[in-house]
């Protein structure tokens, strides 16, 4: 048998060509044309007319190559369109990479928002517990406030009573003043009854301490404090004036001090 491509004879029945290694077939090649590097599976020496015939092992033909077609003719095409392991490989790696940092970054942003969301929930808790401590202490200072106003408005009765027995106080006291004893001295309490002087006194201390413990008074309370303080200042000179000696002025001081002293009262209530 003849090879079409060397002419070399070859034993009937052969597939390839023992000098070429061409495939003998009268068939068409329809896969493709064979370059040097396909068809030198079979490496031929030839040294004194003598050929020798090795394997070339170092090709893929005899182990990678073991898909021929159906006649026995290595298909040179078949492992270039032959699916790639490694690359699909690659792709999968690099998309379950890709999904993964998604989903992480996704994790990461959701606890981030979670986080900042729960801080601004405590931001808003915070701000409205400071708005409830501040209203529930407005509202305690306003019925401080409104107590020491209403003993301010009890001790304004005081002083109009003890203005009104004025002439009473007086005589009281001179009677006192002739030194005639103890006894003498309660009779005239009796008679000249003048106990108002000492509540009016003990009261006014009293609402000099109450007027000291609403310092540091809040923004809307601020006005009526110094108010407050205005009325305070009145009332403390009312009843240094009703304790000390009376002269025939002192009433007419009194009424006067009496009227800013009510006059303060409205303002302080409105």
């Amino acid at each position: 048998m003849k090879c079409s491509n060397c002419g070399h004879g070859n034993v009937e029945g052969s597939k390839y060509c023992n000098q070429c290694g061409c495939p003998l077939t009268d068939k068409k090649v329809t896969l493709g044309g064979y370059s040097s590097e396909h068809q030198k599976f079979i490496s031929a020496r030839t040294q004194d007319n003598n050929p020798q015939y090795v394997k070339d092992e170092s090709r893929p033909f005899y182990e990678r190559r073991k898909r021929p077609d159906e006649d026995g003719i290595y298909d040179p095409d078949f492992e270039r369109n032959k699916p790639k392991k490694s690359v699909i490989m690659r792709m999968t790696l690099v998309i379950l990479l890709a999904l993964f940092v998604f989903v992480a970054y996704n994790a990461v942003k959701i606890a981030v928002d979670t986080q900042q969301e729960r801080i601004a929930q405590a931001e808003i808790k915070k701000q409205q517990q400071a708005l409830a401590d501040e209203l529930k202490q407005l509202e305690n200072y306003r019925e401080k406030f409104n107590t020491v106003v209403e003993s301010y408005e009890s001790q304004s009765k005081l002083i109009e009573e003890n203005i009104t027995h004025l002439t009473t106080l007086r005589v009281n006291r001179f009677m006192k003043g002739l030194g005639l004893g103890d006894v003498f001295n309660g009779i005239v309490n009796k008679v000249l009854d003048v106990s108002d002087v000492y509540d009016l006194k003990e009261r006014s201390a009293t609402l000099n301490v109450l007027v000291e413990e609403l310092a540091f008074p809040p923004e809307t309370y601020i006005a009526k404090y110094e108010t407050l303080g205005v009325l305070k200042n009145v009332e403390n000179s009312i009843s240094q004036m009703i304790s000390g000696d009376i002269t025939s002025e002192t009433k007419d001081n009194l009424i006067e001090l009496h009227e800013e002293y009510k006059r303060l009262l409205v303002d302080i209530k409105r």
